[in-house]
This record gives structure tokens, C-alpha cells and sequence, in this order.
């Protein structure tokens, strides 16, 4: 086998599935992945994880998407706060990611592939408050007790991303949320966020993403 072919097929083992979105609504796909949670480059992160659902709660907390870039990204998409799809206990895949069963990670999916984003190599997707926040029936918006909450975290975060250069902020409550952490450092891209009532409803919103996203691929790469 030629070194390439090689590459691609290890690839195809640790990287996320490049085939179709939504790819965590399958069996198979959520075990692979629970599997890659050790693998050097997320290590780290999931054991930020396993503290995290110490104090918070068991499956209140999902876990990094281990098909991404991890501690190696030098791109952090950062959400407000996880919402059920991503969250065991409401039903969800149990991972922070673009390969969610909903429309939003479905566009989000479309969006990087469209911006050049290699997600095994350039990305890494979480949210500003790391816990499912809200009732029973549906999430709700972080308040400020939230997000100072969620400071720590977030601080403790930055500092397992070595190679960090650009955060980008999706949607105008992760925005919001940023401003009121007042943390300086990485370089801030805002973009909106990739739900289809968003992007469907708002024109010009699907334009700014995917330039957002450029932008960002753009800077990490300087």
C-alpha cells in the first residue's frame, strides 16, 4: 500500500466521517467514537470531561468529538451551551458536535466542509457553559450566574488548547457570552448561528457564516 493510501485509511479510522451529516444518529458511529476517546489527542480533554461531570452531573456533560483536532486545534467553534441533541440525558449522542442528529449541526456540517475546514486537523467544537442547562422539556438562555459559572472552565479549557489561534463565536448569545467572560487572548471571529430558522429566515446569515469560517481558516493559518 502506497504511503497515501495509508493516510487514508488511518484517516478514515480517527477522522470524522466525510461521507453525510448527521452520521451520530447511527449505533455504529457513536461506538467508534467513544473508542477514540483515549487516543492522545483528546485524552486530555475527556478527562476535563470526567472532572466536569463530577461537579455537574453524570450526563448533563458531553464529551469532545474525538473524530476532531482535540488538544491540536488550532480553532475552537464555541457554542453557547449544549442543547439536547448532544446531551445523553436528554436522548442525545452524548458529543459536542457538527455530526448531530438536528439541522443546525447538519448546516454546520455543510458550512465547514464549504470553508475548507479540515475538522480532524483544524477544529475543535464546545460550548461556553459545558452543561445542559434548562428543564426537562427544553433548554434555556445562559444567564450571567451561568456564565460565571462556566469562567474556570472555560480559562481551564484555553489552557489545554497549546496551539490555539482563533475562537469563533457562534451565535450572538455565544458572543454575548464571550463579552461578559472579559477573557483576552486567542483572536475572535462572531458568526451566526447555523440553525435553519436562522439561516433560512435571515438573509444574508448563511453568506457571513461561511465567510466567518474562511476568516477564521485564514487567520489560524498565519
Amino acid at each position: 500500500m502506497s504511503a497515501c493510501g495509508s493516510c487514508y485509511s488511518v484517516r478514515q479510522v480517527v477522522g470524522p466521517r466525510v461521507d453525510a451529516p448527521r452520521s451520530n444518529r447511527e449505533a455504529e458511529e457513536l461506538d467508534r467514537k467513544r473508542r477514540l476517546l483515549t487516543a492522545a489527542h483528546v485524552a486530555p480533554l475527556h478527562e476535563y470531561v470526567q472532572g466536569l461531570r463530577l461537579e455537574r452531573g453524570g450526563d448533563r456533560v458531553p464529551d469532545f468529538d474525538p473524530t476532531e483536532a482535540g488538544i491540536n486545534a488550532p480553532i475552537l467553534l464555541l457554542l453557547e451551551a449544549p442543547g439536547g441533541k448532544a446531551t445523553r440525558e436528554r436522548g442525545g449522542s452524548g458529543f459536542v458536535s457538527p455530526d448531530n442528529d438536528d439541522g443546525s449541526a447538519e448546516n454546520m456540517w455543510k458550512l465547514l466542509g464549504e470553508a475548507g475546514i479540515d475538522r480532524a486537523r483544524d477544529v475543535v467544537t464546545w460550548n461556553i457553559v459545558p452543561w445542559y442547562i434548562g428543564s426537562d422539556h427544553k433548554i434555556r438562555r445562559a444567564e450571567p450566574r451561568d456564565l460565571d459559572e462556566a469562567r474556570p472552565y472555560v480559562e481551564e479549557l484555553l489552557g489545554l488548547l497549546p496551539d490555539l489561534r482563533v475562537v469563533v463565536l457562534i451565535g450572538r448569545r455565544a458572543a454575548q457570552g464571550w463579552r461578559h467572560l472579559h477573557i483576552t487572548g486567542p483572536q475572535t471571529v462572531e458568526v451566526p448561528h447555523p440553525s435553519p430558522q436562522n439561516l433560512n429566515t435571515r438573509r444574508g446569515s448563511r453568506g457571513r457564516l461561511l465567510e466567518g469560517l474562511r476568516r477564521a481558516l485564514r487567520l489560524a493559518s498565519v
